[in-house]
């Protein structure tokens, strides 16, 4: 593991993005001592290989994108939460709702067959009985702000962050809860289609999605490497994009436009903007418009005349095959020396 390195590259006093990614650099190793993430990666693994050992885990079309865009009123803000695909609906600052939605996808392939319900029966808590479990498969660090004199003990606050993602699966019909409001309110919860459709009167039961249905393939190693407790919420949501652009090519070159973010994957612009790190951690090569300028502008464009002026994105097959820890710290240590987002000089290609 490569230790962080928490300086400023000019000496200055560090700015927003500089203390962002001083505060990841430190959750990074925290969990790395912790051992934390080690289980939760390893937890990932015997799920796997106890169960179909999928290459790659199927989620809905419909749980990254709206298959047609809506309009927005500005493409930098996005679409507002509750019009966005469940994807983005579940993006937050902290929290863990957005990465126990996927590890539940993930936990679904691993044991259920392609159309087939899956019988959910991983434990909350872990227990001498229970080798797997979502206490487990979850990395969560709480830290304390004041305000109070009792501080919970790390397992305490996981526990707490793990049911409060649920309760939150539940109001946005993505889990159903048939005991809340009662004592143990999460037993017997199951999974709903993850398309977001369930209403409160229809519930609709997930089923691993089948090879005739439109799907977005996200690759075994999301998990199983640790990258899906490692990445932003936002740099999460935006790989999903950058996957289904490649995957459902719908044209000549993998791009999407403004309004195609912001109206069909409901991203906002600071969400797409994610780019710069997911291609200094080598997940994605992005090739910017050569007609672009600095200040965003662009020289002699007319929308008649020529292809969108948007960066080319392309997803590396292989970019996921390393620890994430391994290849994150190094990446923020190179951000700390240069106050930008560079991708290591191992990681360039010639």
């Amino acid at each position: 593991m490569i230790r962080a390195r928490l300086v400023s590259a000019t000496g200055e006093p560090p700015g927003p993005a500089e203390k962002a990614v001083k505060t990841r650099h430190e959750t990074l190793d925290a969990l790395t001592d912790s051992g934390m993430l080690k289980d939760a990666v390893t937890a990932a693994t015997h799920l796997s290989a106890a169960g179909r050992t999928p290459s790659a885990v199927r989620v809905r079309r419909l749980y990254v994108r709206h298959t047609v865009p809506l309009k927005v009123v500005t493409e930098r803000n996005g679409l507002p939460r509750e019009k966005r695909p469940p994807a983005a609906r579940l993006i937050a600052p902290r929290g863990v709702t957005g990465r126990l939605h996927l590890l539940l996808l993930f936990a679904a392939a691993c044991q259920a067959a392609p159309g087939q319900k899956w019988h959910h029966t991983i434990p909350i808590e872990h227990g001498r009985d229970q080798p797997i479990s979502l206490e487990r498969l979850v990395c969560a660090l709480a830290r304390h702000r004041g305000g109070t004199a009792y501080v919970a003990s790390p397992r305490t606050n996981k526990l707490r962050q793990i049911t409060q993602a649920l309760k939150t699966l539940s109001d946005q019909y993505l889990v159903d809860l048939p005991h809340r409001g009662e004592y143990l309110p999460f037993r017997d919860f199951t999974l709903l289609c993850d398309s977001g459709h369930s209403t409160d009167n229809a519930h609709i039961p997930y089923r691993v999605p089948k090879k005739n249905e439109p799907y977005v393939d996200i690759p075994a190693a999301f998990f199983t490497r640790g990258w899906v407790h490692l990445l932003t919420p936002s740099e999460i949501t935006a790989y999903l994009m950058w996957l289904d652009v490649n995957q459902h090519s719908e044209h000549d070159e993998p791009y999407v436009t403004g309004a195609v973010r912001a109206g069909a994957y409901g991203l906002t612009r600071e969400a797409y903007e994610t780019h710069q790190a997911l291609q200094a951690f080598g997940l994605i090569d992005v090739t910017p418009d050569p007609d672009r300028h600095g200040d965003g502008k662009y020289a002699g464009y007319h929308p008649d005349s020529r292809l969108p002026p948007c960066h080319r994105v392309t997803v590396t097959p292989d970019g996921l095959l390393e620890d994430a820890a391994d290849r994150i710290g190094e990446t923020l240590n190179w951000y700390a020396a240069t106050g930008d987002w560079v991708r290591p000089l191992r990681l360039r290609r010639t």
